[in-house]
Formats: structure tokens, C-alpha cells, sequence
């Protein structure tokens, strides 16, 4: 098992945050809990509480023509991005998708915080981020 402890966050990719965030606030009634930039990685964010607590939603756009997003939005549209879940131990968790037969991929690896990525491919389409520790 991988040692899920929680789902964290579920990220969606769009054009532009201001044009989503009236949607998600007045009508689903989440408020927004922070705003962030990569400018290093190409985008800036938002974070939302989710009305009932436990897990966020997270928006991002590009901020510029050279960001990973823009061929995201290219090649699929706005949508979903990832899925984040917090666990026990990267390692353990990478332990147990090879031996269930699937590839992790990417992440970093920092004082406080590991990632490690389960490929959309191997997963019916969606993007799993696992992570462990802080994110500051």
C-alpha cells in the first residue's frame, strides 16, 4: 500500500485565475486561502479551502508563453491537473508502485519535503502527486 495519509489538494489548469475564482467563490462557496508564483517553473496559483474543510483546490495558470501549462492548455484544454495525497514515507510509496508494476517519475527531494509523481498513463489519465513533509 502506499501509505496514503490524506488527500491534500485537487489542481486544475485554466487561462486565467480571476476569470475561474467567481465561480468557485460565490457559487461553490470556497474561499481563498493563498496566492502563489513560480515564475522559475512558469505559473502562478491559488489555493481555495473547500466549505466542510480537509482537502483544498488549487488553480493555475501560465505566466508566459514558454510555461509546461500553456502546451497543457494546448493539447487538453482547462481541466484537471493533478491529484495530490500526503503519505507516510516517498519512499515507501515508490517502493510500492514498482512492485505493482508502475514507474514513479519526477519530484524533489528537500530537507523537510519529498515528491514523487505516478504517471497519467499508468493511471487512467490522471497525474498523482504523493508528497511527504512541509511544503514551505
Amino acid at each position: 500500500m502506499l501509505g496514503i495519509k490524506r488527500m491534500d489538494h485537487v489542481c486544475m489548469v485554466v487561462r486565467k485565475l480571476d476569470e475561474r475564482l467567481p465561480m468557485l467563490t460565490q457559487l461553490f462557496g470556497m474561499r481563498v486561502a493563498g496566492r502563489f508564483q513560480n515564475p522559475h517553473a512558469g505559473y502562478n496559483g491559488v489555493t481555495l479551502d473547500i466549505p466542510g474543510g480537509g482537502a483544498q483546490w488549487e488553480l493555475l495558470e501560465p505566466s508566459g508563453e514558454d510555461s509546461f501549462l500553456e502546451r497543457f492548455l494546448r493539447e487538453r484544454g482547462p481541466g484537471l491537473h493533478h491529484v495530490t495525497f500526503e503519505v507516510e514515507s516517498v519512499e515507501k510509496a515508490t517502493q510500492a508502485l514498482k512492485q505493482h508494476g508502475y514507474e514513479p517519475f519526477g519530484g524533489r527531494n528537500y530537507d523537510r519535503y519529498k515528491e514523487v509523481y505516478i504517471h497519467p498513463r499508468d493511471t487512467g489519465g490522471v497525474l498523482f502527486q504523493l508528497y511527504e513533509g512541509d511544503w514551505e
